[in-house]
Parts: structure tokens; C-alpha cells; sequence
């Protein structure tokens, strides 16, 4: 992953997971091409859920990544997770976690040479 995870971030994460209730899914803060958490510049990322977090049990109820379907494509697996929770009934916690960044990278290459 291209990610800057702030210290604490996974004590914050433990905190806002409720078994049977909630996941928690942060927005991070997409950096442009160049830019570093010294040097920051982007945006907030609202409509990801590309970080997720929730428990094992839950996540065997929803049933996990859908394999078969984004196997060798990339996007919309993250929404699909999203749905899925929300079907079965979960809540999903969004929030802005400070310091919580995604560093620019190019896409070419890393599913196949079409993208």
C-alpha cells in the first residue's frame, strides 16, 4: 500500500469497530503527484472504502472480498464490501483521521496493460 498510517490509528480503529454493529472505514487525504506528508497537497478521499476495518466473524458474514469477481480487475471491490455490510444490517463509521495519507502512484501496470 501507498499509505502514511498515523501512530494510533489502529488503537483508533479498535475503538470504533462494534462486533455485530459497525466497520469503520477512514477517508484518507489523497496527496497529488509530488507531494508529501511535508509537503501536503490533495484532497480528502470521501468516496472510497478502500480501508476497512471490522471483525473477523463480521467479515465471514458479509462474505469477505468477492474473489471470483475482482480477481484480475481493479475498483469497485471496496463498494461491493460497503454494500454488503450495509445489507446485512451493519454500520459503517466514516471519519477524516489526521495524518491518514495516500501517497500518488500510477495505476499502469499493476492489474494488466489495459489500465
Amino acid at each position: 500500500m501507498h499509505l502514511a498510517i498515523p501512530p494510533g490509528f489502529v488503537n483508533y480503529a479498535r475503538k470504533h469497530v462494534v462486533k455485530g454493529k459497525m466497520a469503520l472505514a477512514p477517508m484518507f487525504f489523497r496527496l497529488d503527484k509530488g507531494y508529501t506528508e511535508v509537503h501536503i497537497q490533495g484532497f480528502w478521499e470521501p468516496y472510497t472504502f478502500g480501508i476497512f476495518g471490522m471483525y473477523k466473524s463480521d467479515w465471514d458474514v458479509i462474505g469477505g472480498f468477492n474473489t471470483e469477481r475482482y480477481t484480475h480487475k481493479w475498483g469497485e471491490e471496496d463498494v461491493d464490501v460497503a454494500a454488503r455490510c450495509m445489507n446485512h444490517g451493519y454500520e459503517i463509521f466514516r471519519i477524516r483521521y489526521p495524518g491518514f495519507l495516500h501517497y500518488y502512484h500510477s495505476r499502469k501496470g499493476l492489474w494488466d496493460s489495459k489500465q
